[in-house]
Parts: C-alpha cells; structure tokens; sequence
C-alpha cells in the first residue's frame, strides 16, 4: 500500500507540474463532445441505482448496436448515495454497494470490448462511511473528519471545505483516483449546490484543483453550473459544460417547450435544451467551450420528426451524444443515433451557431450554421413551432458564398441536391428539420461562424462584409479567433486575411498556427473610413489534414481590427 500511496503522490507532483507550464489537453480543440451511453434512464424512472445486471445488459447492448458508430464510453449516472464501500484512503470503488463488481472490473471489461469507462462523482463529495471511519487523508496528517465542512450535500454525503488544510490532497486524489481504476471521463455534478452553500470563491478553488489533478488524462465535465458571468470561471476549467436543465422524462418539453425563452440568473439558467445552445452557442467551439445539452430518449418523443430534430440540435450544437434510452425501452429508433453522415460531423469537431442568438428572432435563432475543416457548410434549420413554418439561408448574404455551389446534401434522407445558387428555403411541419451541407468552392473561412475567444465577438453594424457578419473585440490580450482548416498537402500556402480597421493608426495582431506563433505581428492599416475593408496577403506553413490558425491580440499596443475572413489559397 505505501508503494501505491507514493505512485499517487509522485503522479500527483508531475501533473501539478505540467498544469504550471500550461501544457494544453487533448480536448482543447475537440469542438464537438463525445459519443456515449449513460445509466440515467433506468435510474429517473425507478428513483434507485441501476442494477449491476441491467448495467452489464446495456454495455452488451451498446457493444453490438452503436460502438461501430463511434458510441466508444459508458457512463454510471446519480444515485450514487448507496455507494459506502471505500478503500484505505476513503474512495469509493464501486457504483454501489449491492454490486458484485467495482469500477477496476468494469474499467477492464469495458477495455476487453474497445470501450472505456466514464464516471459520475464530485470529488469534494466523501462518504459517510469515509467520514466514519475517519480514515487518513492520503499524503497528509489530517483525518477525513477534519476536512467537511459545515454543510452536507445529504444525509449519505458530506462535502469538503476547501479552506481546510487537507482539502486539496483529498480533491486532487479523487480525481488521480478514477484515473486509476481506469476512468477517462468525469461527470461532476451539483455544482451550483457547492457554489451556493460555499461561496464562489471555494468553488473555484476546488475546479482550479480537479483541473490541475486531471492535466491531460481525463475528460472534465461540468454539470449543473450556475454560469456566473457567462461561464467565465468554467471556460478556463472544464472541457465540456451543461447548458440547460435536466432531461427528465424526455419529449418536445426537454427538446424546446419548458420555460421556453426564459433566463435565471442560477442554475438553470435554460429551461429547454434549444434555448440552452442559443444562451451558449458564442462561448462554445474549438479551443473553448463544448457544450452539453443533456441525454436524449428516443423512446419518449411522440414521432421520428422529433427524434430527428432533437439529435440534429444537439450535433448542429457540438453537443456530447449521450444515449439514455436502454435495450429494452429504445424500441425500433436505434437509427436515430446510427445516422453517419450526422455523426461524421461530430468526429470532425464540428459545431454550429445560429444566425441570431435572440430568442425572440424565431426565424433567424432557429437557423444554423457552420464550416467543417475542408469549408464546406453545414446548415441546420429548424420548427420549434407548432404550426408549419418557412426557413431559409442566403448562401451569400448568411454564408458569404459566392457564385453557385458544386452540390448541396440532405444529410437525413441521404440525398444529392444538386448545383444551386442563391440559397436554400423549405417549408418545415410543426417540429421538423433540414439538415443541409453545402460544398464550398474555396477554402474560405467567415470569422462570426468560427471560435471567437474571450473579448471577440460577431459584429455587424460595417457595411460590405462578406457573409452574416465579422469579429471584432480585440482590444485586450488573448481575444482571438480560431479556425479549423484542412489542408490537402504538406506545403506553403497563401493566406489571405481581410479585415477592417478604422482607427488612425496601424493595427496589429498575431497568428499562430497548430499553437505555434507564425507572424508575431500582422500590420493591418488603416482602411480609411469605417466601412472599409482591405487584405493581408501572407505566407504560412500547413500539415497535410487539420490544421488550427488563430489570429487575434497578444499584447499589441493597437489591435482595434475586425476580421472577415480568411482564405487559403495555393
């Protein structure tokens, strides 16, 4: 046990110490979340843990049906009160304690099938067992006893004040724990409880720890945030944030009828998961945020027209594809999930923003948009009405497109289109969907449909713009825009930047490519008036495949720049 406890420690040190030379994760760049199984369906309609044999029967499931189609992870879910057994440093290790097996046995029986393990837990949780037993914190002096607070999740579980000295040890140590027994996602949950009964500045300081414990090695999901300050404090911490309330029993009122419109000021903030993607659609992407709408039930939406709408959403959005309906309530809508062209745009990052983020902007909120690496469009529109509805999309006035394009694709019938010009419109039954891809002729990039970080936001109030708008909020250090770009050979390319620049003086900014800086400062003059636009022509070097280019503000004196575009050329 003392050569395990070591092991702990020393790993514990080296992931501190990678945290403190900001070595970036795995999941910075992502964009979209990740395909899985997870046992909440069994445990919201029975209030009681899964059992470990319908548990085993669904991983037997999802093996057969949906692994070939990406669905690679299974998740436990809550009601997770029941899980007392510990080990000598107060961890849990195992879902529950009626369960046969631990999470070692089922980590290593997910793994013998190519699939992995994800765990639900909080780390500033402990057991009441652990409490009990007041059992050493590991790598400290202090007891499990000394380190709880005042205020109790529930009866079965306490939570640990971080102003305790030996707080951090027992954080950091849950987190190197599921690491261990073979974890690579953590779903950490009642955030907002935490928040509210401890105060924001212990909530941060317990994320700051978790995200310092997990490095590189193990995917961070953040559930049931308040979202101060729009995400500001999770943006910096998590991979991947809830945006709206909870499933629950599933149907058209998850996917966009409850509190339809309305916005608190705590968890939840978003009632539906439509409004939740619109609240959130500017702070998720690559290099920022993935969003997570929550699970889907098939099984509990009155027709396939909904089933098709809600998993377009949550792939227009960049969402996780978190499947809750079971082998035995999922019925005959299994290929809801199995649709590939859907799921290619998930495995390509992909992730979408709508034409407007006003709510009351019915037409043009419920309107999506975005570029996969190789440019070409995807276009998401949508009825959340309950009357048929016309929805449209300007290739060039919306997309910045011009001329007429080689093909476009319905992607849920599977069929070719053909060479169109000028656009797109549809009329869509109550609660219906298109979704649409469009083949680029070049490889131009519009910046508002991009990852606007920080500071940067869409604009739109210049004239002649290409597209639906442009970015500009550059003004303070880290503000940039992220672009994924595919390029079909390792070579120099052309880039072409358009921007605007009405100040008086020569405005600068930076470009970084695959996270190298490539040009520290791009001089962008002034263009005259505000209207106006000019370009920069540069040299850069690309990898054959994805490539990210970021340009934006890290530290220039004077960067009051806004960007339209960028286009590679040979």
């Amino acid at each position: 046990m003392e050569i395990q406890h070591w092991t702990r420690m020393i790993v514990l040190f080296l992931t501190a110490y990678w945290s403190a030379l900001g070595q970036q994760g795995p999941y910075d760049r992502m964009g979209a979340g990740p395909k899985y199984w997870i046992a909440y369906e069994h445990c919201w309609e029975t209030n009681s843990p899964i059992p470990e044999d319908r548990w085993k029967a669904n991983i037997d499931w999802v093996n057969d049906t949906f692994k070939s189609f990406g669905y690679d992870m299974i998740c436990n879910d809550g009601w997770i009160e029941a899980a007392q057994t510990v080990d000598e440093y107060g961890y849990i290790t195992k879902y529950n304690d009626q369960w046969n097996h631990g999470f070692a046995y089922w980590s290593d029986y997910l793994a013998q099938r190519d699939m992995k393990m994800g765990v639900y837990y909080n780390p500033m949780w402990m057991t009441k067992a652990a409490y009990e037993k007041n059992l050493k914190v590991m790598g400290t002096k202090y007891r499990t006893q000394d380190i709880v607070g005042d205020i109790s999740f529930n009866e079965p579980l306490y939570w640990v004040d971080t102003d305790k000295e030996g707080a951090k040890e027992w954080i950091q140590g849950y987190v190197e724990h599921f690491i261990t027994l073979g974890a690579t996602y953590l779903r950490i949950d009642f955030l907002e409880n935490y928040e509210r009964n401890y105060g924001t500045a212990k909530y941060i300081q317990a994320l700051k720890w978790i995200r310092e414990a997990a490095g590189n090695r193990i995917f961070l999901s953040l559930v049931m945030p308040n979202c101060f300050d729009h995400c500001r404090t999770e943006l910096e911490i998590g991979d991947m944030i809830r945006i709206d309330d909870d499933c629950f029993n599933g149907g058209w009122d998850f996917v966009s009828d409850r509190r339809r419109g309305e916005q608190r000021p705590i968890w939840p903030q978003y009632g539906n998961a439509f409004d939740g993607f619109l609240g959130f659609a500017d702070i998720g992407g690559r290099g920022q945020m993935i969003l997570d709408g929550d699970f889907m039930r098939m099984n509990t939406m009155a027709n396939d027209k909904e089933r098709m709408i809600l998993f377009s959403l949550m792939v227009m959005g960049g969402s996780a594809l978190a499947i809750a309906d079971q082998f035995d309530t999922i019925g005959e809508y299994a290929w809801v999930y199995q649709n590939v062209e859907l799921l290619e745009l998930n495995e390509q990052g992909f992730i979408g923003k709508p034409l407007s983020y006003d709510h009351q902007d019915v037409a043009k909120s419920s309107v999506w948009a975005g570029q996969l690496p190789n440019g070409d469009w995807v276009v998401g529109l949508f009825n959340r009405e309950d009357t048929k509805q016309i929805r449209s999309i300007d290739f060039e006035r919306d997309l910045g497109i011009s001329g007429r394009v080689r093909n476009t694709r319905d992607l849920w019938t599977h069929t070719d289109l053909g060479s169109q010009s000028g656009g797109y419109s549809v009329e869509l039954a109550p609660h219906e969907c298109k979704i649409i891809r469009i083949e680029n002729n070049t490889l131009k990039f519009e910046a508002e449909f991009a990852s606007m970080m920080n500071g940067a936001q869409r604009g739109n109030d210049r004239f002649q713009h290409s597209g639906l708008g442009y970015v500009d909020g550059f003004e303070n250090n880290g503000d940039m825009v992220l672009w994924a770009v595919k390029a079909p050979q390792k070579k120099t390319y052309n880039l072409v930047i358009k921007y605007g620049n009405g100040s008086s003086e020569t405005a600068s900014g930076n470009l970084y490519v695959n996270g190298n800086k490539t040009i520290d400062q791009i001089a962008m003059p002034n263009t005259d008036r505000h209207n106006g636009w000019s370009e920069v022509h540069l040299s850069i070097p690309l990898e054959e495949g994805i490539n990210y280019i970021s340009i934006g503000n890290s530290g220039a004196v004077n960067a009051k720049f806004d960007l339209d575009y960028i286009q590679i050329m040979e």
